[in-house]
């Protein structure tokens, strides 16, 4: 009873005595009015104080140091769960978990108390997996999640056993609370479970069954809820149950192409986000309404194609972008991103559709290329590999529309407009661009041989040029002229493709950035003499713009064969 009365005194507690009240009883209540507080740090300062006297107990008296000493490890325990429980409320949940497993090493070391291990050690494994599931690791979540529930049941099974030995009313009482406890948290790691799966489905794209998770998961959260033994609870699970039910209704508008449907998911991401008390949580739920508000808009934009609604759904991208940071969910904010550049992509194919200028709409298809590029690598980055894919096929339709407007090569290589592109020679040894602006476009350069270095009147002989794009962006090959000089043939019989008297047709050859291409020219000298060459390469970039670049002058010596060389014939 001294010892009983000491414990009260530590805590802060008036000590009432009662008759039928044994050790454990004493214990309980006074742990439980101090959990009851609410000021976990107050809390767990209060438990150290005791396990630290009863700890000195043991010394001082030697006939009660087992006693004292099992004392001491069960404060120390309770002091580890309350500064747990202080971490999970700051959202540390790592060292949450740290301190529920200590916890639990230290509950299996009392023996009154020993059932109380697994339920905190199925603690630490539910914390671990809130701090997975922060990370955005899906899958590890799911398994340490199923790993806390099988805990949490084990936890049953050994309370289930130990009420059945008992007789005492108050002690058999506690017990069942613990299994109601134990219970629940069975409960709602099943929950979170299916929360995960329906992350998980939601990346893989599989809308429906992602909905049907995210509602089964709501159905759990709600059940718990009429169990909640406190108000606290019972607001952090109603938040849960509402975003579960705004992410359900969520994936039904995407299965549905529904802006309604939408609408009420953003509604429900806003009432989610009023009851929660995390910080982390009422950012994701006020990102997440913003998102459905922006895909309320967007669906409407996809039907419709009225690109008024264009700057609705970037005001709601970028706010949901910037809350997604704020929570720091780096893959919810890559994907929101992602999700902004698709949209971007869209206005700029809608309006290309009707453009009917050549070169305007060809930019136009440059730009909606560029956006799904990086809309690609984002939703990769997001773990999204469905909406990568759909960016992909609509960046491969941009590609191809805008290929279509650089063909045929014929009709652009009798463009006047070539004629009329100043052109300014550049080679790869001679010169240098004074600054970057010379490689943030597509820019063609090379270097202009010749095979060999004695040649005579009617010698074949192959002037060889080598180009590269060192611009930032691709370059289309159009054609290649100032190839002949009078005295120097073009040989037709010797190069494939189109030739025609006075230039080489490219085929819209694609050079990527520092891509290369070897071109060889074959000649037949006609005449004696020094010729210089300076061919030209005309080109166009991704903007559709025609640019040119010359190469060169290549001095080529010819001499008369002389009265042995016509016996001999030319080489």
């Amino acid at each position: 009873m001294a010892i009983c009365k000491l414990l009260y005194d530590y805590l802060g507690f008036p000590f009432e005595e009662k008759s039928d009240w044994t050790l454990s009883d004493y214990v309980n209540d006074a742990t439980a009015k101090i959990r009851t507080t609410g000021d976990h740090k107050a809390a767990s300062n209060a438990f150290k104080k005791a396990a630290e006297d009863y700890r000195l107990g043991a010394k001082k008296v030697p006939g009660l140091a087992a006693l004292l000493g099992e004392l001491s490890a069960y404060m120390e325990a309770w002091s580890l769960v309350e500064e747990a429980r202080l971490r999970h409320s700051e959202e540390q949940y790592s060292l949450a978990a740290e301190d529920y497993a200590q916890a639990a090493n230290l509950f299996q070391r009392t023996g009154a108390w020993a059932h109380l291990s697994r339920i905190y050690g199925g603690s630490s494994l539910l914390e671990k997996g809130e701090a997975l599931s922060r990370e955005e690791r899906e899958e590890d979540a799911i398994k340490m999640f199923t790993s806390a529930a099988g805990a949490f049941r084990e936890a049953q099974t050994s309370l289930k056993t130990k009420r059945d030995q008992l007789s005492q009313v108050q002690e058999t009482k506690e017990l069942d609370n613990w299994f109601d406890a134990s219970r629940s948290l069975e409960k709602y790691c099943h929950g979170r479970v299916d929360l995960e799966e329906a992350k998980v489905l939601d990346k893989k794209g599989a809308e429906e069954e992602s909905g049907a998770r995210y509602r089964s998961a709501s159905i759990d959260f709600r059940e718990l809820m009429s169990e909640a033994q406190t108000e606290q609870i019972r607001v952090e699970l109603e938040a849960l149950t509402l975003f579960c039910e705004a992410r359900s209704k969520m994936k039904e508008a995407e299965t549905r192409a529904s802006p309604e449907l939408y609408a009420e998911a953003a509604d429900l991401f806003t009432r989610a986000e009023k009851v929660a008390q995390a910080r982390t949580f009422r950012h994701v739920a006020l990102a997440s309404s913003s998102i459905c508000w922006a895909l309320e808009s967007g669906t409407s934009f996809r039907r419709t194609r009225n690109t008024q609604l264009y700057s609705e759904i970037k005001k709601h991208l970028e706010t949901a972008t910037d809350y997604y940071e704020g929570a720091r969910w780096q893959n919810a904010a890559d994907w929101t991103r992602a999700t902004g550049k698709l949209f971007d992509a869209l206005v700029y194919l809608t309006d290309a559709a009707v453009e009917r200028e050549p070169k305007k709409k060809t930019e136009l298809y440059h730009l909606a290329e560029k956006h799904l590029q990086l809309a690609a690598r984002l939703y990769g980055q997001a773990s999204f590999p469905v909406k990568r894919d759909e960016a992909l096929r609509l960046l491969e339709r941009a590609r191809q529309e805008k290929e279509l407007l650089l063909t045929p090569i014929e009709a652009l290589s009798g463009n006047p407009a070539l004629t009329r592109v100043p052109g300014t020679p550049e080679s790869l040894t001679k010169s240098q661009p004074s600054g970057l602006e010379g490689f943030e476009e597509a820019n063609v350069v090379g270097n202009l041989g010749v095979v060999g270095k004695d040649f005579n009147v009617g010698s074949d002989l192959t002037i060889e040029l080598e180009v590269a794009n060192v611009g930032r962006t691709a370059a289309r090959l159009i054609k290649l002229e100032n190839i002949v000089v009078e005295g120097m043939q073009l040989d037709k019989h010797r190069i494939a493709g189109q030739v025609n008297d006075d230039f080489i047709d490219m085929k819209g050859k694609r050079l990527e950035y520092l891509g290369a291409h070897e071109v060889k020219i074959p000649m037949k000298a006609t005449r004696a003499g020094v010729f210089q060459l300076q061919p030209k390469i005309l080109f166009v970039d991704e903007k559709g713009n025609y640019r040119s670049n010359g190469f060169g002058p290549l001095f080529v010596t010819v001499r008369e064969l002389g009265i042995s060389g016509w016996l001999k014939g030319p080489k």
